[in-house]
């Protein structure tokens, strides 16, 4: 038998809020590792908050991290690094128009503009209480760039001005020194340069041998659509946005209602 490579997004497709996945899900997913099939988790999130919702699931789930700039694989993790001449560039474009970077590492975070407290604390909504996590404001652009050889990926939030957040993207797109996603309308996502999640499962196909038509997926937002493109199945949550749902194959239940659960027993005939 070849076994499945299952990979899904978190926030808005495998979990049912920013920090809960169900025991259904769970379940299923468990009876499907039984079966020998591989799962990943595939977020825009670091690997130390990706864990938290891995565990969830168990020691046997595998993590795809950083929107695919940090994942797990056979033989140890593989980073790729957004670099200083990205880094540099981002902190320009952030400062001329008022709003805030935000730089990972697997399980630190590192920022150099306060964000305001209402951004803030939406930041932290995505973390656990119990989490401990080294979160650092450096003084300038010069101290982030010393810090180029750990930082894996970023944001730009905006919860109220969509406008700046857009001037930004384009200012960053234009210089091409970075890949940009969104996970939602409020962001955008700060990637190394031809990475993203289809990246990610590309390389994990090869690694583990399997092949297109044996990877699932499933996604909601727009930094999901490669990802859902290199697999041979495609699915979309019912509260995917419109481009998601354009470029998936099937189409499931929203998050909130067990759809990831619901396909992947209907598929297996569990």
């Amino acid at each position: 038998m070849t076994p499945y490579l299952i990979v899904s997004d978190v926030d808005g497709t495998l979990a049912i809020d920013n920090t809960t996945i169900t025991a259904r899900t769970s379940a299923v997913i468990n009876q499907l590792l039984d079966r020998g099939h591989q799962f990943y988790l595939a977020t825009g999130r670091m690997h130390a908050l990706a864990e938290n919702m891995a565990k969830q699931i168990g020691p046997r789930a595998e993590i795809i991290a950083s929107n695919g700039a940090s994942y797990d694989a056979p033989g140890g993790r593989v980073h790729h690094l957004l670099g200083a001449k990205a880094l540099a560039a981002i902190e320009a474009a952030t400062t001329k128009h008022g709003l805030t970077g935000v730089y990972y590492t697997d399980d630190a975070v590192y920022y150099v503009s306060d964000p305001d407290p209402v951004l803030k604390q939406y930041m932290y909504s995505f973390a656990p209480k119990d989490l401990a996590m080294a979160v650092t404001q450096l003084p300038d652009v010069s101290a982030l760039v010393q810090h180029a050889g750990e930082i894996i990926n970023g944001n730009v939030f905006s919860l109220h001005d969509h406008g700046e957040l857009a001037a930004v993207r384009a200012e960053l797109a234009q210089q091409d020194l970075l890949h940009l996603s969104a996970s939602f309308t409020n962001n955008i996502e700060l990637i190394p340069k031809h990475v993203d999640k289809a990246n990610a499962v590309a390389e994990l196909q090869a690694k583990l041998a399997i092949p297109a038509d044996h990877t699932i997926a499933f996604g909601d937002g727009q930094n999901d659509i490669g990802m859902l493109q290199s697999a041979g199945i495609s699915v979309a949550m019912g509260n995917a946005v419109p481009a998601v749902k354009a470029a998936a194959k099937y189409e499931t239940g929203p998050n909130t209602e067990d759809g990831l659960a619901n396909f992947l027993a209907d598929y297996f005939k569990l």
